[in-house]
């Protein structure tokens, strides 16, 4: 087939303030949809696309949040569970408003995010470890 995206896929990502980043997908597993989890030194998140749950290393406390989802004209099941529609929406009020605090994200790190994962899939194809030079 001419689809040559991987069913599998790890990218580690080392930031100038020697963060590292560590990005897995995987198509296959038992469960349906995306999960997330994001560990750090002092907490880590995780969750779906009906909850997502902050656990606290230090105190122990586990936070549940339930997102908001507003269903756009019926389509809260399509595009990433309706969220393409909401980034549209969100950019069209911006726009109209000439407000970019409703936006989620500055245009420089829309930027900054896609040339990661360009240079992510230049690495993968190529074989090779990428330097990004801001």
């Amino acid at each position: 087939m001419e689809n040559d995206q991987p069913d599998h896929y790890i990218t580690n990502i080392l930031f100038a303030d020697s963060v590292t980043a560590s990005f897995s997908m995987e198509a296959f597993t038992s469960y349906h949809g995306r999960r997330t989890r994001i560990m750090g030194s002092m907490g880590d998140l995780v969750g779906d696309m009906t909850e997502l749950v902050h656990h606290d290393f230090v105190t122990n406390k586990e936070t549940k949040f339930i997102p908001k989802a507003e269903d756009v004209e019926g389509y809260k099941n399509s595009g990433h569970g309706g969220g393409d529609w909401l980034l549209v929406k969100d950019f069209v009020q911006a726009v109209a408003q000439k407000n970019p605090a409703l936006l989620t994200s500055t245009i420089d790190e829309s930027i900054e995010s896609h040339i990661m994962g360009f240079m992510a899939e230049e690495s993968r194809k190529g074989g090779k470890v990428m330097k990004i030079v801001v």
